[in-house]
Formats: structure tokens, C-alpha cells, sequence
């Protein structure tokens, strides 16, 4: 069975071009334009993985992750989370680790996506506690 990857980030261009590499490597590849979204897109289907925009509006990438990890069958479920600001706050870069979650700057190169995803799948999972 083919890993299952889901793409939430509100640019289109970039969704479309992830999308496309990862389609290409040969995983099931579905996207979401916003957090909302994407929460119900977990909820719908099979998730191995996930790449997730920092900044987006309403339901950031945080609120994505407290919402994900909230869910005990979502709590250990890889995720990297993708930016293109370069200057995260150290307390932000804990935050996501305490999350779960790995961050990664913007721009990604097609090897980066295809690595970024290969190791995302190639991680054990833990179950996290639960986040408060």
C-alpha cells in the first residue's frame, strides 16, 4: 500500500508543486488550502504523514498541530512543518518540538520535499502525551 501524504499549506503553488514531486515518488499525495481543512482531510482518510505550512491564516500551523495531537488516534502521526520566515523564536521551535513536529525553511528543492517525506515515514512512532 502506498503512504499517504497530506499537503496543508494556503499557497496553491506550493501545494500543487509538492503535491506533483511526491505524486511522482509514488505516494498518494491529497492537499488542503487551510488548517480547517486539513483537520477534516485527517479525519476522512488514511494520513501517514504530514507537511505543514507555518503561516497561514485563521488556524495556523500550531493551532493545527494542538488540534492534531489533541486526538489520541492523530497524537502520533509524523509531521514537518514548512516556512519560509527565517526568523522563528526559539520558544516557537520548542513549541513544535514539544508537538511533535520538525521545522523546515522555505525554499525546499524537489530533493528536499522527496528526503523530507522519506524520513518523515522512516520515523518510529511514539505515542506523544497528551498536549493541554
Amino acid at each position: 500500500m502506498r503512504a499517504s501524504i497530506l499537503v496543508v499549506d494556503d499557497d496553491q503553488g506550493v501545494r500543487e508543486t509538492f503535491a506533483h514531486t511526491l505524486r511522482h515518488e509514488g505516494y498518494d499525495v491529497r492537499t488542503a488550502p487551510n488548517a480547517e481543512i486539513g483537520l477534516s482531510e485527517v479525519k476522512a482518510a488514511r494520513t501517514d504523514a504530514i507537511i505543514l505550512d507555518l503561516r497561514m491564516p485563521l488556524i495556523n500551523g500550531i493551532g493545527f498541530l494542538y488540534r492534531l495531537r489533541a486526538q489520541a488516534e492523530t497524537r502520533e502521526l509524523p509531521v514537518a512543518v514548512i516556512t519560509g520566515d527565517h526568523c522563528v523564536k526559539e520558544a516557537l521551535c520548542e513549541e513544535m518540538q514539544e508537538l511533535g513536529a520538525e521545522l523546515f525553511y522555505k525554499p525546499l528543492w524537489v530533493e528536499d520535499i522527496v528526503d523530507l517525506t522519506r524520513n518523515l515515514l522512516d520515523k518510529p512512532r511514539r505515542l506523544q502525551p497528551p498536549v493541554h
